[in-house]
């Protein structure tokens, strides 16, 4: 018999709790139709007697995590939490049920068991400890207080779902989905993980990057914001980082080393994401040709733009519209 234990804490996305639940049901269900006797028992805990959600939901866990502290679980899995700024998390980490999940996770990560989060959520393993010197990702817009907060993380805030050893990380809330079909692809194997798919309506992805909006990362430096400023109000113009530090009059390290703390790449990545999320919106929103939208966002040859995008954002020009 396999355990999954699903963790919740106040301030749950009830989206992300629902689509956990959901989707171990669904995998039990067609394991069932299909002949299957399925050996799984799925169970919620929580540090508090009554857990509230992020939409104001009372719920009771199945156990306390006061009365589970000797209990093994094959994979842990954390929904999504409703943090949606850095001083969010400083709050949420303050709270002594969060301290007692962290220490909780921590005792678990020192044990066999696997552990899967989203969202903001990925925040509580890293501030346990379960993350240094791992791959990881987590909501798009918290990347760059991620980096600032756990350098010893290998952040890849473009991909939907990452996996480094027992540990499973996923993007913004509805990434879950995608979490989850990892989980059922290893628990229920993969038959049951596509059934779960088709039945779900969940598309395959890999990227978050096409849903990024630049203009709602959670970082606060100003020369990064205005390197960001400066890149929208010429994108169709030809552009190099020393052109970009000139403006800022910043020298090009520290115009680079500033980049690269706040997002993780490099200046020249950097100008190239913007311009690619400008071309996505205007693919988006508007029946533009792809050689006027390669114009406007500054590249001359459409068929680089629709590489980069192919490459990038893992879609073709023709699907984001």
């Amino acid at each position: 018999m396999k355990i999954i234990t699903v963790l919740v804490l106040d301030g749950v996305f009830d989206s992300s709790l629902s689509i956990t639940l959901d989707t171990l049901h669904a995998a039990q269900s067609i394991l069932a139709a299909r002949g299957g006797v399925p050996q799984v028992q799925v169970r919620t805990i929580a540090a508090k007697a009554t857990i509230t959600s992020g939409a104001g939901m009372r719920m009771k866990a199945d156990l306390q995590l006061k009365a589970a502290k000797q209990e093994v679980s094959d994979w842990i899995i954390v929904p999504g939490l409703g943090h949606r700024s850095d001083q969010d998390l400083s709050e949420g980490f303050a709270r002594g049920d969060t301290r007692q999940a962290m220490r909780w996770l921590a005792a678990a990560g020192a044990g066999k068991a696997k552990i899967a989060a989203s969202c903001s959520a990925v925040f509580l393993l890293a501030q346990a400890g379960l993350l240094d010197g791992r791959k990881a990702t987590t909501a798009w817009w918290l990347a760059p207080a991620f980096r600032a907060r756990y350098p010893a993380v290998l952040l890849d805030d473009a991909r939907i779902v990452v996996r480094d050893g027992p540990y499973l990380t996923a993007g913004a809330a509805l990434s879950q989905l995608d979490l989850m079909l990892a989980i059922v692809s290893e628990v229920f194997g993969e038959s049951v993980a596509h059934w779960c798919s088709r039945y779900l309506l969940i598309d395959q992805r890999s990227s978050q990057a096409r849903y990024m909006m630049r203009d709602h990362l959670e970082h606060e430096d100003p020369a990064v914001i205005a390197a960001e400023r400066w890149i929208d109000a010429h994108l169709a113009q030809p552009m190099t980082v020393t052109a970009l530090s000139s403006e800022l009059a910043l020298s090009p390290k520290t115009l680079a080393r500033r980049i690269e703390a706040a997002t993780g790449v490099s200046p020249i990545k950097f100008i190239q994401r913007r311009r690619l999320s400008h071309a996505a919106h205007l693919l988006e929103t508007t029946a533009l040709s792809i050689e006027v939208v390669a114009a406007r966002v500054g590249y001359q040859d459409s068929t680089a733009l629709r590489k980069l995008i192919k490459r990038e954002f893992g879609v073709t020009p023709s699907t984001l519209r």
